[in-house]
């Protein structure tokens, strides 16, 4: 990227950076401000005779930040909490044939990733035919696990490393890029991939960005099939995230040589790559009946009863 367009791009404030992030960042923040108000500027300033006014000014504006940011991290606790209970009470759970002990696992699915594992298709609706090409509708057939696999092999098959974290709370990333040959353990850029069926919103963009401010890093991108809403589309501009959608990963992996193309469609389409994987243990899922229709279910029932819906696609 260009200095000239670096120059024209606004870098979040403490305050954004505070009001974004998880809420021990601002309890960080606020233990600072104080620390600074009580020891730091008395300490500092009160020595030297010509500078002995500086702390009766700097002292209450720390104290200030340190009140402002205290409050931010309530809130940020609060909201994150209340998520979290809401996000226990939609646990999806397969119907009890018999009681058992409690060692099933269960697992618990925010609204935006029950968009995402919606996004499969029923297997009624694919064909058996082996892709001979990049599509479009290839890249949205594609489970959401072997999406992130495939982001991920894409990176590689640039030359940039690229290690995806572990299956489960991923904390906001999905894949961490390594590209400071001077030090290469240090994370560069990281990457979110969600093949959900609708846009994403601004919420996960800000996520995103809560992230990079959390662990100083400076580059994002995100990775949606179905692409983003132009108030999405705006906060990414000014906050150094690069959206890649359907049709713009389509046509990054079309200008790879044409090996590169062959072994990334290889990788993408080997084995089972539409039905879902299993977010609670990693095993692939089942279709499964039930009175209010097909859902897809962990083949290891009982032992995980993690369940999934299945998007209804018309004939």
């Amino acid at each position: 990227m260009s200095r000239r367009h670096r120059k024209h791009r606004k870098d979040p404030g403490l305050l954004e950076i505070a009001a974004t992030s998880d809420w021990k960042v601002s309890a960080v923040m606020a233990a600072v401000s104080a620390l600074a108000a009580a020891v730091l500027i008395p300490v500092g300033f009160g020595r030297i005779p010509i500078l002995a006014m500086i702390p009766a000014l700097l002292s209450p504006l720390a104290w200030l930040m340190a009140c402002v940011f205290a409050v931010i991290s309530l809130v940020r606790f609060f909201k994150q909490k209340e998520s979290t209970s809401k996000g226990s009470t939609r646990t999806i759970v397969a119907r009890k044939i018999e009681p058992r002990e409690s060692t099933t696992t269960e697992i618990e699915i925010s609204d935006l990733d029950r968009e995402m594992m919606a996004s499969v298709f029923s297997p009624a609706t694919l064909s058996d035919a082996a892709p001979d090409g990049w599509s479009l509708e290839l890249i949205h057939r594609v489970e959401w696990k072997r999406f992130e696999d495939l982001c991920r092999e894409f990176y590689r098959e640039k030359g940039v490393r690229a290690e995806t974290t572990k299956l489960g709370a991923d904390g906001g990333v999905d894949i961490r890029l390594y590209q400071d040959d001077t030090n290469p353990s240090r994370c560069t850029a990281i990457v979110q991939c969600k093949a959900w069926s609708q846009a994403t919103g601004i919420k996960a963009i800000r996520e995103l960005r809560g992230v990079m401010a959390h662990e100083n890093i400076e580059k994002a991108f995100f990775m949606a099939p179905s692409g983003f809403t132009d108030e999405a589309r705006a906060f990414a501009v000014q906050n150094r995230i690069t959206l890649i959608d359907g049709k713009l990963f389509l046509s990054m992996l079309q200008r790879l040589p044409e090996e590169g193309q062959t072994r990334l469609l290889q990788f993408a389409t080997v084995g089972d790559w539409t039905t879902p994987t299993c977010p609670g243990c990693g095993e692939k899922m089942t279709a499964r009946d039930s009175s209010r229709g097909r859902f897809w279910g962990c083949i290891t029932y009982p032992r995980c009863r993690t369940t999934l819906p299945m998007r209804a696609t018309s004939s």
